[in-house]
């Protein structure tokens, strides 16, 4: 494929668990009275959750969740429950990681509580938002274990919690294209990297915005050149600094985004060509964001010196996940 940049591509799913409790007048949980609700399930996330993720920054897509008693099977296009009962944004847990043992993944997963009676009633539908009353970034009927719609009874003593999985499922098979850059024609190869140094950037802010780490002078974590593109379970080897990454307009719909690599005279000078561009989440709260681990190789390799300047765009494109 030629075009004006090197692509990448990313798939999202979601996953529930709803359980329920009581407490005692201390407001401590009764041991022995938590009870699995509905186990995990998955959902659908809406179109206007995949433009959340490229519309998004540092606030996570599933901040909220949304319980309601309407039956309506979910759509793509729903951005509210049918019947919303209650709301909430009371956080007791968040935790992240990846997985292995089959197609890889990352995960992260918040928990949130409805206060004792708060979402009490007969409960068929379930969502969660970036904020309070935005559009839905999923949406679900509960279901039991079979699959199928059910009914949930939550009583008026009961406390509910409600946990969401959001997962990130790169594309492991290569990208490849060519792109032209001052009238040179090169071949790009897009990888997403996947060793156990990268976890982190993989899953650690998952459900932000898609938006690469963007502060420069910190090559571990991008944005980087490298000689050499590194293979799928490799991280990048001997890293240098490449500049400033600028996120371009995201345009509703189209589920990608772009991003410029802007590399000054003393940036991106590697010795023999560049080999390979690099970006990542990043590592810290205040400037990380969804990623992941990327390298988009180039063959020739691209020339590089303190002589001049040199920019390239690196796109992202994403979808719901199917197996």
């Amino acid at each position: 494929m030629s075009s004006n940049s090197l692509n990448a591509s990313s798939g999202f799913a979601g996953w529930f668990k709803i359980e329920a409790f009581r407490a005692d007048e201390g407001g401590q949980e009764i041991p022995g009275s938590r009870r699995i609700a509905a186990d995990w399930f998955p959902n659908l996330i809406t179109n206007a959750g995949l433009d959340l993720l490229g519309t998004t920054g540092s606030t996570d897509v599933f901040t909220f969740c949304r319980v309601g008693s309407g039956n309506t099977v979910p759509a793509v296009t729903d951005t509210a429950l049918v019947s919303q009962v209650a709301v909430t944004s009371s956080e007791q847990a968040l935790t992240n990681g990846v997985d292995r043992s089959g197609a890889f993944y990352a995960w992260r997963r918040r928990t949130l509580r409805f206060a004792n009676g708060a979402a009490a009633g007969t409960l068929a539908e379930v969502g969660v938002s970036l904020t309070n009353a935005g559009a839905l970034f999923s949406r679900a009927l509960i279901l039991d274990s079979g699959g199928s719609p059910t009914t949930i009874t939550v009583l008026s003593d009961e406390t509910l919690d409600v946990t969401y999985e959001l997962r990130l499922y790169p594309v492991l098979t290569d990208a490849t294209g060519t792109v032209d850059i001052s009238g040179t024609t090169y071949n790009w190869t897009a990888r997403p990297l996947i060793p156990v140094s990268y976890d982190v950037v993989w899953s650690g802010y998952l459900g932000r915005g898609i938006i690469p780490y963007s502060v420069a002078g910190n090559p571990s974590n991008g944005p980087a050149v490298a000689a050499v593109l590194p293979a799928q379970g490799s991280a990048l080897s001997s890293p240098i600094a490449s500049g400033v990454i600028t996120a371009l307009a995201y345009t509703n719909g189209s589920y990608q985004r772009s991003f410029r690599f802007d590399c000054d005279l003393n940036n991106a000078n590697v010795a023999g060509g560049i080999g390979c561009f690099f970006a990542t989440s990043g590592t810290t709260n205040l400037d990380a964001n969804t990623f992941g681990a990327w390298a988009w190789g180039l063959s020739p390799k691209l020339p590089k010196t303190a002589s001049f300047k040199a920019t390239f765009t690196i796109r992202m494109s994403w979808g719901r996940y199917t197996p």
